[in-house]
């Protein structure tokens, strides 16, 4: 009787335990309810992680990131391989519901082209997943070479600007980290190079290439600008009636240019010329007559050069460095190549690196 009265008390406290309590607000009880409310930090996570993949031209991942609504209206296209995406800036400020500002800039390896343009990126929430639900271009400001003359073109401008003539170049520089720095090269006029342009505008590193090449900066100052297109405007004007089939270079006539010498490439070509997303920093990729490339890196302010160890880390008896492009102020991306005959070991670096200016490290993110 007491066994069977114990087990009766048991299954009592069992049962008692096991009711639940109607006041009882612990999280099991609680209905989960997904929110697709956009987080921008996250975001701009998101994004930065698209533009890197777009800075790489790799259109399946970027593919990857769209949203169904806007796969319906991709067109698949082949890869372009010049202009190539060279840096971007995702604008701080401004920033509205889901639209990001983007600022993409372009270069073209071995031609006098660069570009600037400005998209809007609507990035959503759907399902807690991040996707891009729109593409819109605002405008765009490009630099190229027609003749022997530097323009500069923007969207809302039907006519482009001179900026410079390839004869105003100086006709004597020196190079920068060489043993005899005094020694001066005679300044290649066959052709302008590549060129770039800071985010602001305000800076122009240009270069013109025969064998040898030269590196130099323009500054579009406010004076500048009024020399050009105040000063001199009545005598264009004149000269346009009396002669207005003269040609492009006597409609945009002679002014004030100032160009700063950066550096002599002696047996070298200037490849590709790339700007820091902030502006501060440039990169400069030359390549010899043999086929070896290597890449230079100057402040902004002052055409300084700035010391990188990547050529005493990547020899150039063995491996080639190239197609550098930034993901941050302070850091870009590089590709290595390793001859034939490099060791096992040598080969193992051939990839994709990133390196960081300020901190003077890298490390390899991909292996080829």
């Amino acid at each position: 009787m007491k066994r069977i009265i114990s087990i009766f008390l048991l299954l009592s406290i069992f049962l008692i335990a096991g009711c639940p309590d109607k006041n009882d607000k612990s999280d099991t009880n609680k209905t989960e309810v997904k929110s697709d409310k956009l987080d921008k930090k996250s975001a701009e996570e998101f994004l930065n992680n698209y533009m890197f993949h777009a800075m790489q031209r790799d259109l399946n991942a970027m593919l990857s990131y769209y949203s169904p609504k806007l796969r319906e209206n991709y067109k698949p296209l082949p890869k372009q391989e010049e202009p190539r995406p060279v840096a971007y800036k995702i604008e701080k400020e401004g920033f509205e519901e889901e639209e990001f500002t983007v600022h993409i800039f372009s270069s073209y390896a071995k031609f006098p082209y660069f570009s600037e343009d400005v998209f809007k990126y609507k990035v959503i929430t759907k399902d807690s997943k991040l996707m891009i639900d729109e593409i819109k271009k605002e405008k765009s400001t490009e630099y190229f070479a027609k003749g022997s003359i530097l323009y500069k073109k923007e969207d809302e401008k039907s006519k482009a600007e001179a900026l410079v003539s390839i004869e105003d170049l100086p006709n004597f520089t020196s190079a920068q980290n060489m043993l005899t720095p005094e020694q001066k090269f005679k300044v290649p006029k066959k052709r302008f190079g590549p060129c770039g342009s800071s985010p602001e505008g305000d800076t122009i590193i240009i270069s013109s290439i025969d064998k040898d090449s030269f590196l130099g900066m323009l500054k579009l100052e406010e004076e500048t600008f009024k020399v050009a297109q105040g000063g001199q405007q009545d005598q264009q004007e004149g000269q346009a009636a009396q002669q207005p089939q003269q040609g492009e270079e006597q409609e945009e006539g002679k002014r004030e240019i100032k160009i700063k010498s950066i550096d002599y490439f002696l047996g070298k070509v200037v490849n590709l010329i790339v700007f820091s997303p902030d502006g501060k920093k440039f990169l400069v990729e030359v390549e010899d007559e043999k086929g070896k490339r290597e890449i230079k890196a100057y402040n902004s302010e002052d055409g300084s050069s700035i010391d990188m160890p990547l050529n005493s880390q990547f020899k150039g008896d063995v491996f080639n460095i190239r197609d550098p492009f930034f993901i941050s102020e302070k850091e870009f991306v590089f590709s290595v190549d390793v001859k034939a005959n490099a060791t096992d070991e040598e080969k193992r670096l051939k990839g994709d690196w990133i390196f960081d200016i300020e901190n003077k490290k890298f490390r390899q993110i991909k292996q080829f």
